[in-house]
């Protein structure tokens, strides 16, 4: 019986993480039931996400919008689009982050695939790198020996135990890249499938209405078909990562609970295989962590 706490200990070394079958989860800092249904993406913390087998993060930042004190507007909190992810205060990076380190604190074996994203309100000196100084001086300085920070899809045996960054922002300067994660800034918005050679997405996310969900189905079976195919006949390591996230923020049918269930109902399961990639999901804890269970156990 697979340990979902420690399912990575059964995997050789020498596996490149992109030949594995790999649940994420879309937002995953917006757990908290304190917030509008529109912003929710998840059922569980981001610990209880990890216990379960998820080992893909995808969580966007903000300057903390929340604050008077202009001192503590690089105390970078977690949002959902414009929205913070609780109604009643900040959501802390710093707070989940030490969730993450504790986690592979006690689960060395394993490793975590950590997208960062820029989002939410307060405006940031893109040219000049403000956000990346600001994640670097405050969140990885002093910590470097706990994440992967190269800009390559790493072995599994390089990086237990540790954070592999998947960098959703910009870095200008050419000192910094190469040393801030796999450079993943930028993919057409939107997209149905989008190849950067190092990595593939589907982010199939802007739903005009209901109709729209068959559609991303669709796309979601199509990338997983395309990952088992690429895995099964080719060497170089390629990151295939399927968002199963969209939403009309106007359309209660198009929340992101409706989408969810919707998806499971069009059996998008049927597709998981092994190397099928990282298959990014909302409410992963629904009936009983199915999703990241069946995504789990392909790869053994």
């Amino acid at each position: 019986m697979v340990d979902y706490s420690s399912w990575m200990k059964d995997v050789n070394n020498d596996t490149y993480l992109s030949k594995l079958s790999i649940p994420g989860t879309h937002d995953a800092a917006a757990y908290h039931k304190l917030a509008p249904p529109s912003v929710q993406c998840q059922g569980e913390d981001i610990s209880e996400q990890l216990k379960h087998g998820v080992r893909f993060l995808d969580i966007r930042l903000s300057k903390n919008f929340l604050t008077l004190d202009d001192s503590k507007k690089n105390d970078l909190i977690c949002c959902h689009g414009n929205f913070p992810v609780k109604l009643t205060g900040a959501v802390k990076f710093t707070d989940e982050l030490e969730n993450i380190y504790n986690f592979l604190k006690d689960h060395n074996s394993e490793a975590v695939i950590l997208s960062i994203k820029q989002e939410g309100n307060g405006s940031w000196d893109n040219q000049n790198d403000e956000f990346p100084k600001v994640f670097r001086d405050h969140y990885l300085k002093g910590h470097e020996d706990k994440w992967f920070l190269k800009d390559e899809i790493p072995k599994l045996g390089d990086c237990r135990g540790k954070i592999v960054l998947f960098r959703r922002f910009g870095v200008n300067n050419q000192d910094d890249q190469g040393k801030f994660g796999i450079s993943a800034s930028s993919w057409t918005y939107n997209t149905t499938c989008d190849d950067r050679g190092k990595f593939c997405v589907q982010d199939y996310c802007e739903f005009k209405d209901e109709q729209d969900i068959s559609k991303k189905a669709g796309y979601v079976k199509d990338l997983l078909k395309k990952a088992v195919d690429y895995n099964n006949t080719n060497s170089e390591p390629k990151l295939f990562v399927n968002f199963c996230s969209a939403s009309n923020f106007f359309d209660i049918d198009c929340w992101p609970h409706a989408v969810a269930e919707s998806l499971q109902k069009a059996k998008i399961n049927d597709e998981y295989k092994k190397g099928c990639g990282i298959v990014v999901l909302d409410y992963v804890n629904k009936e009983d962590w199915k999703s990241a269970k069946q995504l789990v156990d392909k790869n053994f």
